[in-house]
C-alpha cells in the first residue's frame, strides 16, 4: 500500500494475463513459421514494407532464419547511431548472413538516411561472412 496525500493505493505487480499487447495490423506481422525466427507470435514492425519483407522471409525457401534487429542494435557512424532492419540467414549458409535495410522500391530517403546507409555498407564490409544490402524484398538478397 502507498499513501499519496489523503488517499491510499494498493500496489501490486502485474499478472502476465493483465498486460495488454497492442497489435498494429497495418505494420505488425503475425508469425506463421516460428521455427524461422526468434519471435513466437508477433513481430513488431515499423512499416508496411517491413511487414511484406517479413512475409517474404517466412515463405521463401531460400531463407532459413530471420529476425528484426532490436532497436538497441546500433552501429556508430560519424552522423549518429544507425539501426539496420533485419538479419537474414540463407538456406545452407549457416555462417553467412545478411544485414538488410528495407526501404520501399521508389521511396525517397532523407539525406541523413542515405548517409547512415552508406556508413552501414562501409561498416559491414569490414566483417567477414556478413553482407549488407538495401532491399525491397527477399529476392533482392544475394
Amino acid at each position: 500500500y502507498e499513501q499519496i496525500n489523503d488517499q491510499v493505493f494498493e500496489m501490486s505487480l502485474f499478472d502476465q494475463n493483465e498486460i495488454d499487447i497492442w497489435f498494429n495490423p497495418t505494420t505488425d506481422h503475425v508469425v506463421e513459421n516460428p521455427e524461422k525466427t526468434i519471435y513466437e507470435e508477433i513481430i513488431p514492425l515499423d512499416s508496411t514494407v517491413e511487414k511484406e519483407f517479413a512475409k517474404d522471409c517466412e515463405t521463401s525457401l531460400n531463407v532459413e532464419f530471420y529476425f528484426k534487429l532490436p532497436p538497441d542494435f546500433k552501429i556508430q557512424t560519424p552522423i549518429g547511431t544507425y539501426n539496420p532492419d533485419w538479419a537474414v540467414v540463407h538456406e545452407n549458409e549457416k555462417k553467412a548472413f545478411f544485414i538488410v535495410e528495407t526501404k520501399g522500391k521508389d521511396q525517397e530517403l532523407r539525406g541523413s538516411e542515405n548517409l547512415k546507409i552508406k556508413c552501414g555498407l562501409e561498416y559491414f564490409k569490414s566483417l567477414k561472412g556478413v553482407s549488407y544490402i538495401r532491399a525491397y524484398n527477399v529476392s533482392e538478397i544475394g
